[in-house]
């Protein structure tokens, strides 16, 4: 029988790239008396850290769990001991994060400003001097010092200074979401798995990621989760995406220069200035990850004079700036300087061994003697290798014996698992002299195997590859030198990419579907006017004409009461106006014929029901928690999109509920898209001339199941048609059950109805038209302040003072 050690961290050929000993986002975060938080999100592939400082203010922290959500920290660095993490609110909110607890002393912001200022790049080191930043920023910069530390003295990773790129975000310059919303608005992620191909498990991020790079889908995927709310920016993103649209030669030309591009082009940066210190037992993988960086690089510099090219004709301001970070005169004299040491042949690989050869040929041969006698040694042992590989083959007629590379373990052997049918007949038993390594079965049909020969030759192949990476990176050490100097405009060269990776990705969704997306009119203040929205996902899937929907709300309108049966579509259209919003803030056109929008400071969602076992809460607990994050949070400028609430408890408790929070939400002036089976709530139009009602009808003259759902939104209440009572014949109720459900529902409403009056219907529509005519005044103002000259503002004005003549003469 073969003998059992451990693979000791072998994989597969896809992860070529495993050893390179980049570090992930990790993330340090402090919460002071005041509940303010300080938070540094440390970057390990783009090396760079971005400070924030906020206050929390909810109980449980949805704003800093909404930012860990966007983040997605492998690490998440917190104030304890060296035992445990501190009992603290902060803390106990992000438990479901892999915590790692550092002591109080290093979260000191004096010290955490020093190793900033001594690590960042010199393009934001001036930033640190300003007296004013460090006090706003005190908390983030402590958390920042105990993240760094921590590097450091845990991961063994330095940084080389003047090379990090340093970022101060204000959390109002983007759209808050949190993560419920994110969810069950499917921004990332379908709430179901895909059950029928790739359009089962679409999301926003999968239909809108057409990107080439893994840093233009980072960006994307921010963007889906932050969404801007600097009306100029975004502008500017419009003007993007509407060039590439309005020339088809531009976006291709784009694109395929895009492609060209190294699909990692971040790490570029990483492995030039975030090296493993001496700690790092394996000096290989500190040199490995330098020599793939200068390769990235090398593969960079050299396709972007082809996208300087493309990008020469465009006329947008944005692409203009892109346009010039690809020509800055610094890359071709960096670019100058790689060629001079690397071999023209070196490039980057997903096969591990083809990689790790690449590197070790990374230099161009005659450089060294040295060097070129250790390759030598490295061809031939990895030759041998493969000749006993084949010798196995032979010897033991063992013809799906297959040989494997790992980073960590070096050469390996696939073979059948021992009574596994195959062409010939069952595998039979493994030979003696090989050893079978733990945890290297391929799958339940193989086994990964070695011997004392392989052992000895792979012995002797890490030692030659040692030789290799060593001398390599002696010579590339002016390289390297040189290009850390760049780093900065290498910095923005990434985002710049990056972000036209994501505007380019956004024009190719855009351009590929069939239905007509516009380009959003984004104001900081003024009505949402949606005119034939359409959900970007839903009209994807399905095989009929999609029923587009208006959308308007204003101050006049802030609060819509949405009433309908299920399946009518009141919650695809909720989701509908939620997408269409996001879609605008991250610089995106729309699914609509026209869309004119205000920013949005906050998204907030109350959509379906469930509960949650691990915090041992229930449908109703989960609804009241979320809904009073929502009343907390909501402000005049927030979207608020509630389904169904109360829902989970009983009738009368569910309406007064549902009549309170609608009060709050109709006072605070937040738009508010308000859907509900609760009819009584319809009475809130007649009391608040800010709210109005819309219901989605259904054609019942078909009968059981086969109503017809248009899906239409329309003013005004519904008919009082009971859809439960139709459809329950067609499942098999017994007809006296449903004839004494008719009789009892009849008897319900005759009692309500002598419970409710109208007598003031009146007077309150008279209130309605008077407060809709002082709004028009209104928009009339705004729309000319915005575009002054082509509004013509005294004839808006002279109807508007007919209307209101006909309103004092009634």
């Amino acid at each position: 029988m073969a003998n059992s050690v451990s693979l000791d961290g072998a994989t597969s050929d896809e992860g070529a790239n495993d050893d390179l000993g980049s570090v992930d986002v990790i993330v340090a975060l402090i919460e002071n008396r005041a509940k303010e938080i300080g938070m540094a999100v440390f970057d390990g592939t783009h090396v760079s850290l971005r400070l924030l400082q906020f206050i929390e203010s909810s109980r449980t922290y949805t704003s800093s769990l909404s930012m860990l959500k966007a983040y997605e920290p492998s690490q998440l660095i917190v104030v304890g001991s060296s035992q445990e993490v501190l009992s603290s609110g902060i803390n106990k909110a992000t438990q479901g994060f892999h915590q790692v607890p550092l002591a109080r002393t290093c979260f000191d912001d004096t010290r955490g400003s020093l190793a900033v200022s001594h690590c960042a790049s010199e393009a934001t080191r001036a930033d640190l001097e300003g007296t004013a930043l460090r006090s706003n920023y005190y908390l983030a910069l402590g958390a920042a010092g105990a993240l760094l530390h921590y590097l450091e003295q845990e991961q063994h990773m330095i940084l080389v200074g003047g090379t990090l790129h340093v970022l101060y975000v204000s959390p109002s310059s983007y759209m808050h979401i949190d993560i419920a919303s994110i969810q069950a608005l499917e921004l990332v992620k379908p709430m179901k798995a895909a059950t029928q191909g790739r359009k089962g498990s679409s999301s926003l991020f999968w239909w809108l990621n057409h990107t080439k790079t893994k840093s233009g889908a980072q960006l994307l995927k921010a963007n889906l989760l932050q969404p801007l709310t600097e009306v100029s920016t975004i502008k500017l993103r419009y003007d993007v995406v509407e060039e590439l649209l309005g020339s088809e030669e531009l976006a291709c030309n784009i694109g395929q220069c895009m492609s060209n591009l190294p699909n990692n082009l971040d790490k570029m940066c990483s492995g030039l200035a975030l090296r493993p210190s001496s700690a790092r037992k394996d000096p290989v993988q500190r040199i490995a990850s330098l020599v793939q960086s200068i390769i990235l690089l090398r593969e960079a510099l050299t396709a972007l004079p082809s996208l300087a090219d493309a990008l020469q004709p465009a006329t947008s301001e944005l692409l203009k700036a892109i346009h010039a970070n690809t020509v800055h005169p610094a890359f071709a004299e960096l670019l100058q300087t790689v060629d001079e040491v690397l071999d023209k042949d070196a490039a980057s690989s997903r096969t591990a061994f083809v990689n790790r050869t690449q590197q070790c040929f990374a230099v161009k041969g005659g450089v060294d003697n040295f060097l070129d006698l250790a390759r030598s040694s490295f061809c031939r042992i990895s030759e041998d290798i493969h000749e006993l590989a084949a010798k196995y083959r032979e010897t033991h007629s063992m013809d799906s014996l297959k040989l494997q590379y790992a980073a960590k373990r070096g050469f390996y052997l696939v073979a059948p698992r021992p009574g596994t049918k195959l062409k010939g007949g069952a595998a039979g038993p493994l030979p003696r002299k090989f050893i079978q390594l733990e945890g290297g079965a391929r799958s339940r049909y193989t086994v990964a195997c070695t011997t004392a020969e392989f052992n000895a030759l792979n012995a002797r192949l890490k030692d030659a590859t040692n030789d290799c990476m060593i001398i390599t990176e002696q010579i590339l050490e002016g390289t390297v030198s040189s290009a850390c100097q760049y780093l900065s405009i290498l910095h923005r060269l990434i985002d710049g990419l990056a972000l036209l990776d994501m505007l380019a990705s956004f024009a190719l969704a855009i351009g590929q579907a069939d239905s007509t997306y516009v380009r959003p009119q984004l104001t900081e203040h003024g009505p949402m006017a949606i005119v034939e929205g359409r959900h970007p996902l839903v009209e994807q899937i399905i095989d009929f004409d999609y029923q587009a929907n208006d959308t308007y709300l204003a101050e006049s309108s802030s609060f819509y009461v949405i009433t309908g049966p299920n399946m009518a579509g009141k919650t695809t259209y909720l989701r509908q106006v939620a997408l269409i919003t996001i879609m605008a803030h991250m610089g995106c056109y729309v699914p609509a014929k026209k869309a004119s929008l205000r920013t949005v400071d906050r998204l907030l969602t109350r959509i379906g029901t469930s509960d949650s076992i691990e915090n041992n809460s229930s449908s109703f607990m989960m609804e009241m928690q979320e809904t009073a994050h929502i009343m907390s949070h909501a402000t005049e400028r927030s979207l608020v999109l509630i389904d169904e609430l109360g829902r989970a408890t009983s009738t009368a408790d569910g309406v007064a509920i549902a009549w309170g929070v609608s009060e709050h939400l109709i006072g605070a002036g937040a738009f508010t898209l308000f859907a509900t089976h609760f009819s009584p709530l319809g009475e809130l139009a007649h009391m608040y001339p800010n709210c109005k009602q819309w219901h989605f009808g259904v054609d019942t003259a078909a009968q059981g199941l086969e109503h017809q759902y248009g899906h239409k939104l329309l003013a005004g209440e519904g008919a009082a048609v009971h859809y439960g009572l139709l459809m329950a014949p067609a499942v098999g109720l017994p007809d006296t059950v449903t004839e004494e459900a008719k009789r009892i529902a009849e008897a319900v409403e005759a009692a309500d109805a002598s419970l409710h009056t109208r007598a003031a219907a009146g007077h309150a529509s008279e209130m309605h038209e008077v407060f809709s005519l002082a709004h028009r005044i209104v928009c009339v103002a705004q729309a000319h302040q915005q575009n002054p000259g082509k509004t013509d503002v005294r004839k808006q004005l002279a109807l508007l003072k007919q209307e209101a003549r006909r309103l004092m003469r009634q």
